[in-house]
């Protein structure tokens, strides 16, 4: 089976004060933006939901309410995050991380690293289920990370400096559509998200 990684850039000042503010028209917003995507999830996880985990709507709605329970079903409130991460970010080419198995992902850390990359964008901070909100983490998937707009703009004049070493083209194409991520969200402010399932 494949995956995929997908990348958000967004304005960080703008998404963090969302998680928690009771903004309820905001909350609308999001689930009528989303409603066809966030119904499909809800079919596909119809066990899970009525094994007791929220519905899409109900985990979009607790993450601006301030009402995510402390333990379970983190994997709902993760896809719940994306979409508000959406909302207010714009999508960034990552076709080079497309239909992936987990062994390439090493094998992009592992170019990543010997270039020299990881100092200031450590790789895994892409996947290490860290958010910008609290949240139960996943059992599984979706896991997600980021990298800081500080991380971003140090990670921009990093890769200007730097020779990427890799062993083949398809490990150089994704550690260049990286590249390619980095100066674009350093050229407006950004941070970067991603999602990794």
């Amino acid at each position: 089976m494949s995956y995929g990684l997908t990348i958000y850039a967004v304005k960080f000042d703008k998404l963090k004060p969302v998680f928690g503010s009771g903004d309820d028209k905001l909350r609308r917003q999001i689930c009528g933006r989303f409603k066809e995507r966030l119904a499909g999830q809800a079919d596909w996880f119809k066990t899970e939901i009525a094994g007791g985990a929220p519905t899409p709507f109900d985990a979009v709605k607790a993450l601006i309410m301030g009402t995510v329970p402390e333990k379970g079903h983190g994997f709902m409130y993760a896809y719940g995050y994306e979409r508000i991460v959406e909302h207010f970010g714009r999508y960034l080419d990552s076709n080079a991380f497309s239909s992936i198995r987990w062994a390439f992902m090493e094998e992009v850390e592992t170019a990543w690293k010997s270039s020299g990359l990881d100092e200031v964008l450590p790789f895994s901070d892409l996947y290490c289920s860290k958010a910008l909100c609290k949240f139960p983490p996943p059992d599984d998937f979706p896991n997600h990370g980021y990298w800081s707009p500080e991380q971003v703009v140090a990670g921009n004049k990093l890769f200007a400096e730097t020779e990427i070493r890799a062993e083949t083209d398809y490990v150089r194409d994704a550690i260049l559509s990286a590249r390619r991520w980095v100066k674009e969200a350093s050229a407006k402010g950004e941070g970067i998200v991603a999602f990794y399932y």
